[in-house]
């Protein structure tokens, strides 16, 4: 995965190297900002309208100024691409305060995920994680240090992904994803009540599904091991199944997965 060399901070291209941040910035000291990670294929943002969506709201909860409208972001996006030549990206959109007034950065990488990802499946860990009720709850803020390290705890032990589940045993979500698990052919997820962020592709897979099978629905660590199968969704992966669950093993071709794979792949497109 290579991160491109020139950035789009505040609508200027520019080299990466030259982008600046105040240091005397909120964004930067206090990690008073809100973002989005999009996926692009062949110079198109994915799933835009429910992105901005979200960042706006984020946005404003964090009084924020608002961004552009969907249109002209992703406009903005579709330079940065045509600029660095990587028409399938992994796009993030970075709103944060810089002084007195909100600042943007878009920036660009290659995808991280590859065909073998999907054939062998992610082999997942749990972390404990205490019951979620604070203000940035729900919000995909720059205040992400938590997730982060639990990437790093799951990468060190050889996983590829944290589950956070509560001291009660209740499943949350993942550093970086949502949940899923499926039992008698149908489709389970945890509830936004919990504090789990919601998840562009969670909502695109529930409504795929549609409610007749898929449900928002709180469920243990228990459950999850019990489940027929699991897979995760995020914006860039979209549904990757789940192979491995701390010690616990799971097909990685499951027909249901399969199967919502396909779906999701082919609405994206």
């Amino acid at each position: 995965m290579s991160i491109a060399p020139q950035v789009l901070l505040d609508g200027q291209i520019l080299p990466a190297a030259q982008a600046r941040v105040s240091a005397l910035s909120d964004g930067f000291l206090f990690g008073h900002g809100a973002f989005e990670t999009v996926r692009t294929h062949r110079g198109r943002p994915l799933l835009f309208s429910a992105h901005h969506a979200r960042l706006s709201a984020a946005c404003t909860a964090l009084n924020l100024e608002v961004p552009a409208s969907a249109p002209e972001l992703a406009d903005r996006v579709t330079r940065l691409l045509a600029s660095v030549r990587l028409p399938d990206a992994a796009v993030k959109i970075v709103r944060y305060r810089e002084l007195n007034r909100t600042a943007e950065l878009i920036t660009a990488r290659t995808l991280p995920y590859s065909a073998p990802d999907y054939l062998r499946g992610f082999r997942v860990m749990t972390l404990r994680q205490g019951e979620r009720d604070g203000r940035l709850t729900g919000l995909k803020t720059l205040n992400y240090l938590e997730n982060r390290l639990a990437r790093e705890t799951a990468r060190a032990s050889d996983f590829d992904e944290a589950i956070f589940v509560t001291p009660a045993g209740r499943v949350l979500e993942g550093s970086s994803t949502s949940v899923f698990i499926v039992k008698e052919g149908h489709a389970h997820t945890p509830p936004l009540s919990l504090g789990v962020l919601p998840g562009v592709a969670r909502a695109r897979v529930l409504a795929l599904i549609g409610p007749e099978r898929a449900h928002e629905t709180a469920f243990t660590l228990d459950e999850l091991l019990a489940a027929d199968e699991v897979f995760l969704t995020n914006s860039l992966m979209g549904v990757m199944p789940v192979c491995t669950l701390d010690a616990h093993k799971f097909r990685a071709h499951s027909p249901e997965t399969s199967a919502v794979r396909h779906l999701f792949a082919t609405a994206a497109e």
